[in-house]
């Protein structure tokens, strides 16, 4: 985005602000004007107008930097799936396939965030057996969903504030860090491996073991 369309996006919130008392003074309007072609240099003037006009319609105060990059993260990153509606698409989950109903990864039946948030509690069973805990153990209501919640929520502000920064910022910040030695960054890293590894072995045992079962069925038939 250029100077000239952050001047046109400034004069487009002046007008839908006009009882905003700082956008009475000419010099505040310039410095907006500057900050924002620098904040959105790299970013599509048509994504941020739409960011702009979106905001616009929902808010009755003036847009800061993060309130329109948050918008356009929305906009850009439909994977990110905010708490309420991953919680939403655990239950149905549950309620469509059961406790047993479940084979293979369950990166093939939910988003790459909400599945791993799901591992982290143990896995489909484990989740699954807290949610039906209150009816066959005493226990409390709603502890299926504070722990999903527990695990999720900061999985999600992580990855919506990388999508906030958008790409250039993000690689630049990526370039420093990978630049500094630390080596605890490479034990998560190896970790991190060795989980998808493992996962890669499951999903392969579950092809092959309802690969044996569907030839199964159909030499019985």
């Amino acid at each position: 985005m250029t100077r000239a369309d952050a001047a046109k996006l400034i004069a487009i919130i002046v007008m839908a602000y006009p009882n905003f008392d700082k956008f009475k003074d000419d010099e505040h309007i310039k410095g907006v004007v500057n900050m924002w072609a620098t904040m959105f240099a790299d970013d599509d003037a048509g994504l941020v107008g739409l960011a702009v006009k979106k905001h616009i319609s929902v808010s009755k105060w003036p847009p800061s930097v993060a309130e329109i990059r948050e918008i356009m993260a929305e906009i850009q990153h439909p994977e990110l799936i905010p708490p309420d509606l991953a919680w939403s698409a655990v239950q149905d989950l549950m309620k469509a396939k059961g406790e047993y109903g479940l084979y293979g990864s369950l990166y093939t039946y939910l988003p790459e965030l909400i599945a791993r948030a799901v591992e982290s509690l143990g896995g489909y069973n484990a989740m699954f057996k807290l949610h039906v805990s209150p009816y066959r153990d005493g226990g409390k209501p709603g502890m299926d969903r504070v722990a999903f919640m527990a695990q999720y929520t900061p999985l999600y502000e992580r990855e919506k504030s990388r999508a906030m920064c958008g790409t250039a910022l993000t690689a630049a910040i990526d370039n420093t860090t990978a630049k500094i030695d630390n080596p605890e960054s490479e034990k998560l890293k190896r970790l991190q491996q060795k989980r998808q590894e493992e996962e890669e072995r499951h999903r392969r045992f579950m092809e092959g073991h309802n690969s044996n079962i569907s030839l199964l069925a159909s030499g019985n038939e």
